[in-house]
């Protein structure tokens, strides 16, 4: 200190601190000077050839190379084991970042500790939380794709349908867990804290649901296990896209009248209502397996109407056919019908002989009087071969009126399988043709018919 040549007093003046003003000590003016230096510089991060020195930098760079941050941050281990170089860089960068808040710096403790450190945890989700930290006013970004609500609706509107594309893609992510509670670090989906459990406890609730719901289809077991998920969701979140493709997909498919649907009736009495997210669930999903099963059993009930009343058509067309075939034996083998056979044989022979004999017996006796003593022998046997013809004609007749009858009456217990396969065919023309094919098989034997007219034509 030095006395203070200006006041003439034994004032001091401090040469090593430097402040804006003096203060008085004792009977002396002391001035306290602060000394001047200069911030330390710190070092910048550099990511993808950019360096960068600030939480929004470091945001811009993630969200421009997605892949080139998380391999270099989380992916980069060395083969000893140890921290690679790129997240021990990334930890004294976070470290030395200045003008955080107490808010931030709690934020910071939670991010590092609990997230970047924890080894379960997907290189992936690491970097989005890092990310929602860093700048969670601007975009939210997963995998270098800009996540929104709209985003999230089509991935559970077309995700959970398809086998590819970048809808399924986010919506594996999202059943895969966690990335719910990463996007709510962002403040344009900051709605969606807590969805994440949530969603979770409903998709247990509902697992063990369907696990219980009697006689339900295969083909819809299997989806409750799987693409159920995704409807859950689009009735959990806080958005008004989700919601409106939920609305119409209950109001696209009517439901079956109920006691038609016996597991459908069953689950809508244990949804928990419209307004609950299984509910939703049953009446979009479930109601379209139920009204797909009802129709189909509705078109079975129409062919099984359709063939019993072929089955009752074919079996009083076979009894007729029976009568009918009843009918022409006792005709055939009667009395009368035995007689009237042999007065026609009688007339035809007697017909034929008396045109013939006369003939014969006037040209051969009177031309050669020896041979006509030869000719009644043989126009005897003659006689005897043309009666013998007239009665396999008759038998002749009967045993081909008898083969078609066996033939015909086989076809109801053996019908060819083109048959067979026809009635059960969904086209009605085909089925149409069948039962005719099938008609065929028992009809014919009126003797009214075709058939027996042209047999009565062949034989005369």
């Amino acid at each position: 200190m030095t006395r203070d040549s200006e006041s003439g007093g034994d004032g001091l003046s401090g040469n090593v601190f430097h402040g804006p003003a003096p203060f008085q000590l004792g009977d002396r003016n002391v001035q306290i000077n602060h000394i001047h230096q200069a911030p330390p510089q710190r070092r910048p991060l550099v990511l993808a050839g950019a360096a960068v020195t600030t939480r929004e930098e470091l945001a811009a760079a993630v969200r421009g190379d997605w892949t080139a941050a998380r391999r270099q941050f989380f992916e980069g281990v060395a083969t000893t084991g140890a921290p690679s170089d790129g997240w021990l860089s990334l930890l004294t960068w976070l470290h030395e970042l200045d003008g955080l808040t107490a808010d931030d710096l709690t934020a910071q403790i939670e991010l590092i500790d609990h997230r970047l450190r924890d080894d379960a945890l997907p290189a992936d989700l690491k970097l989005l939380h890092l990310l929602g930290w860093l700048d969670p006013a601007g975009e939210a970004v997963w995998r270098g794709t800009v996540v929104s609500p709209e985003s999230l609706s089509e991935a559970l509107r077309i995700g959970r349908l398809r086998d590819s594309g970048p809808e399924r893609e986010l919506y594996r992510d999202l059943c895969a867990g966690g990335l719910l509670d990463a996007l709510a670090g962002f403040t344009v989906l900051s709605a969606l804290r807590g969805i994440q459990q949530t969603w979770d406890e409903v998709w247990d609730s509902w697992r063990q649901l369907a696990a219980r719901v009697p006689g339900l289809p295969p083909e819809a077991r299997e989806w409750a296990g799987s693409g159920a998920r995704g409807l859950l969701l689009a009735a959990l979140l806080p958005y008004s896209e989700s919601r409106a493709w939920v609305r119409a997909g209950c109001e696209s498919v009517a439901p079956p009248p109920p006691g038609e649907i016996e597991w459908y009736d069953w689950l809508r009495a244990r949804d928990g209502g419209s307004d609950t997210p299984v509910g939703w669930l049953v009446r979009a999903d479930f109601t379209a397996f139920a009204a797909a099963q009802a129709e189909q059993l509705r078109r079975q009930a129409a062919v099984d109407r359709q063939n019993q009343r072929m089955s009752t058509m074919l079996d009083a067309t076979s009894a007729l056919r029976e009568r009918q075939w009843a009918d022409y034996e006792r005709r055939r083998l009667s009395p009368i019908a035995r007689l009237e056979a042999a007065v026609r044989a009688a007339l035809w022979l007697g017909a034929w002989g008396a045109a013939t004999i006369p003939v014969a017996w006037i040209v051969w006796g009177w031309a050669r009087p020896d041979i006509a003593v030869l000719l009644a022998p043989l126009l005897a046997v003659a006689f005897h071969i043309a009666r013998i013809g007239a009665l396999h004609d008759w038998a002749d007749d009967h045993q081909e009126r008898l083969r078609d009858h066996r033939s015909r009456r086989a076809g109801s217990g053996g019908v060819p399988q083109s048959i067979a396969r026809g009635v059960r065919s969904p086209s009605a023309r085909v089925r149409a043709d069948a039962y005719q094919a099938y008609l065929r098989q028992f009809t014919g034997l009126d003797h009214g018919g075709q058939d027996e007219a042209d047999r009565e034509n062949g034989r005369r």
